[in-house]
């Protein structure tokens, strides 16, 4: 972790939603570890057992936190089997995780380093007492605590690995005119959030998007379509979103997380 000096600050990303303890007491974990600890909700409401969004929404937000900080996501719905931990360091920023592909495109985006930590490294920071079901508490929120305290330099992890859980998602492609990529999340308003970057879209004439046997116009705001019509443009995370004017695109299309979208030059 040599280019890396903690700020303090962590983030925090789960599946876990607002019902019951379990973002509070990772917290509460931090905290015992860290008391000068900033948390940070990045968010808790990932679609579940689905590391796809969840990595999705970290490699679009880390950019906006100063360098130092450690970025703690858990979406494991392999906790409690042997996969593998991940500590990434890339760009000045760490990220903890499960290694089930949740990190792999924070990994390209920037050209971080990958790292494990064995069962020695954990016993040395006194991380011993795992549950079967909770190692967000057990082993992933110390760990975060204990790089964004200092304590972890680059002796007290693995050597750096080529190997990890590649994404489980196929990146968007563009090929003859036309780029083909999927819906990764939708947001509170049912808009329809895809994987097509704008570098992508700004390739093409007069691009339209297709999605569900419908002819969607790329504009450039929401306020450029009347109520009910539905739209394209691209958004505040330099994505391609696709909404309907004051409605519910998810709801009105039957459409979501892996449904298909292509994007043409008209």
């Amino acid at each position: 972790m040599n280019s890396f000096t903690p700020s303090g600050i962590i983030t925090i990303t789960t599946d876990f939603g607002h019902r019951g303890p379990f973002v509070g007491v990772m917290k509460g974990v931090i905290l015992k570890r860290f008391p000068e600890a900033k948390l940070v909700d990045l968010t808790n409401e990932t679609y579940v057992h689905w590391p796809a969004e969840a990595g999705f929404w970290l490699e679009k937000s880390f950019p906006y936190f100063p360098k130092g900080t450690v970025h703690l996501a858990v979406v494991d719905p392999g906790v409690g089997t042997d996969r593998s931990l991940l500590v990434v360091e890339g760009m000045g920023h760490a990220f903890v995780a499960p290694d089930n592909g949740l990190l792999a495109n924070v990994i390209e985006r920037t050209s971080g380093t990958p790292y494990t930590a064995d069962e020695n490294v954990l016993q040395n920071l006194g991380i011993v007492a795992k549950s079967a079901t909770f190692h967000g508490r057990d082993i992933f929120a110390p760990l975060a605590a204990e790089l964004s305290s200092g304590e972890i330099s680059s002796i007290r992890l693995l050597n750096p690995t080529e190997e990890y859980v590649p994404s489980l998602i196929e990146p968007a492609e563009l090929r003859s005119k036309e780029i083909r990529g999927i819906v990764i999340t939708t947001d509170h308003f049912g808009n329809l959030i895809t994987n097509i970057e704008n570098n992508m879209v700004k390739q093409l004439s007069k691009p339209t998007v297709e999605v569900s046997g419908r002819y969607i116009p790329l504009l450039r705001t929401y306020a450029d379509a009347s109520p009910g019509d539905y739209l394209a443009l691209i958004n505040s995370f330099d994505v391609l979103e696709i909404a309907r004017a004051e409605q519910n695109a998810s709801e009105s299309l039957g459409l979501g997380r892996g449904s298909p979208v292509v994007v043409r030059s008209r």
